[in-house]
Formats: structure tokens, C-alpha cells, sequence
């Protein structure tokens, strides 16, 4: 498999410079040994800060990769700052390869419990401190599926973004009303998506469909009817919820019947 190729690639690369990367994890699906042709790369590295130039670092790997087989060379890459990403596009089937270029170990944290590994061999690639496998040996004692902490969360952001979006439509500011109704959307289809007894992945929940109903326009003389829809979807997640959240659930109805009343 081209993937499996260009870890190997990446992980004699690594080894070799250890003034500048710490260690190296591959998470998502192949750091759970489940990847597949259609899989990304995803590494995260625990870099020196003072010691790695990124430009520099860019051209290294592009030159690792450049003799190799074609549908291995590097041809494109995207360096994204604030995400402190590099993403590395391989061949003609423009394969991906993101490394995520930290300074701290609990940087690792998120994205690592996210992958939901359990076998750390299969994950780590690199470790010249000898403090990647403690660290992470220690993250996997920590809960992970904290659902009812995830629907009280999302409760609260959504009404939030409800909010914002009526704003952006009183405001007659079509694109804002737009931009913002994708995100109120998007936090109620990761309820729908929790509520359904899914939690892995649920920040970017898998092979989700909504009604067309459901989906927005610019059209601000659509917008009430929109927003009416929206708000109908949240109600119908709302009686999905236990009994243990009664008073929240309320408060969520309380909310977005006066939001809708507004002038």
C-alpha cells in the first residue's frame, strides 16, 4: 500500500534528525492498523520549536520523496499556521499526508483520543525522548465517551449559534446569516449523530444526511422559513433526550421560542 511506503519514508526521515523532532505518532486509521487505500496519513510530531524552520523542513521532505516512485514524489504542499499543519499531496492521485508540528506532548491529547487507539506500538514512531509511550500510556486511563458532557455541551453551543444566526438575519447580512447557519446546522447533526449512540468521529460525523429542508440560502426572504425548520430539527433532538436533562431541555425550548419571536 502507497501509504504504508511513505510512513516508512517519513519515519527513516524523522529518525535522522533528532535535534528537531522529538518523536512521531501516526493516529486515525492507521495508527489503529485499520488503513486503507482511500485513508489519509495523519503524524503528529513533537518538534523543537527553535530547531525547525518550516520552509526548510518543507523542502527536506519534498527532496526525500523526489526520487521515489512516482506515485509516492511530493507535488503539492499546504502549510497551515494556525493549525500548525503541514499537508503533503503525493503523486497523481494527490495522496494526503498531514503532520501536525507540536511543541508540547498534550498537543498529542486530542486528535489521539479522537483515533481511538489502543495498541501504541502500531502508533508510535519515534520516541527519542522516551517520554511519548508514558504520556500517552497514561492519556489512554482517561475517559473518553463522556456523553452526556458532549449533549450538554452541543445544547449549549447550539443555542448560541442560533442565536448569532438570527443576528446575521436581522442584521440583513446575507452571508454571515449563511456562514453561521452551516455551523448551527452542523453542531445539531453532531447531536442527532451522539443521540443516535455514535460518539467516535462525532466532531465531523461520517456519512450524515440532512433533509433539503434543512439546507440554507442567501435568500434572506427565505430566512424565516429556514430558521423555523432549523429550530423544528433541534426540537425533534430535544425529545430524544433523557429525563436527566429535563431542566436543560426546557430552557434549550424557552430559548428558541423567544428567538423566534423576536422582531
Amino acid at each position: 500500500m502507497e501509504q504504508e511506503k511513505i510512513i516508512r519514508y517519513l519515519k527513516d526521515f524523522l529518525e535522522k534528525i533528532p535535534q528537531r523532532i522529538r518523536g512521531a505518532i501516526v493516529i486515525g486509521s492507521f495508527g489503529r492498523g485499520e488503513g486503507s487505500l482511500l485513508s489519509d496519513i495523519d503524524i503528529e510530531l513533537l518538534v523543537v520549536e527553535d530547531h525547525l524552520d518550516i520552509d526548510e523542513f518543507t523542502n527536506e521532505i519534498v527532496e526525500l520523496f523526489k526520487h521515489s516512485e512516482e506515485s509516492l514524489i511530493v507535488k503539492h504542499t499546504i502549510w497551515l499556521a494556525n493549525q500548525r499543519k503541514l499537508a503533503l499531496y503525493h503523486g497523481s492521485q494527490l495522496l494526503l499526508t498531514e503532520l501536525y508540528l507540536y511543541t508540547e506532548l498534550s498537543q498529542f491529547d486530542k486528535y489521539f483520543l479522537g483515533s481511538r487507539i489502543t495498541d501504541l506500538n502500531k502508533c508510535i514512531l519515534i520516541d527519542h525522548c522516551n517520554l511519548i509511550r508514558p504520556h500517552l500510556e497514561n492519556i489512554l486511563t482517561l475517559p473518553y465517551d463522556d456523553r452526556q458532557g458532549l449533549i450538554r455541551e452541543l445544547l449549549s453551543s447550539i443555542q448560541f449559534q442560533l442565536e448569532s444566526t438570527c443576528t446575521a438575519k436581522r442584521r440583513g447580512d446575507p452571508y454571515k446569516y449563511y456562514f453561521l447557519f452551516n455551523i448551527a446546522l452542523h453542531e445539531l447533526v453532531r447531536l442527532a449523530y451522539v443521540l443516535d449512540g455514535k460518539i467516535e468521529y462525532n466532531y465531523n460525523p461520517p456519512r450524515s444526511a440532512v433533509n433539503a429542508d434543512l439546507l440554507p440560502s442567501m435568500d434572506l426572504t427565505k430566512s424565516d422559513t429556514h430558521m423555523k425548520n432549523l429550530v423544528a430539527f433541534f426540537f425533534q433532538q430535544l425529545d430524544r433526550i433523557d429525563n436527566n436533562e429535563t431542566i436543560l431541555t426546557r430552557k434549550a425550548r424557552e430559548f428558541c421560542e423567544d428567538l423566534l419571536k423576536r422582531k
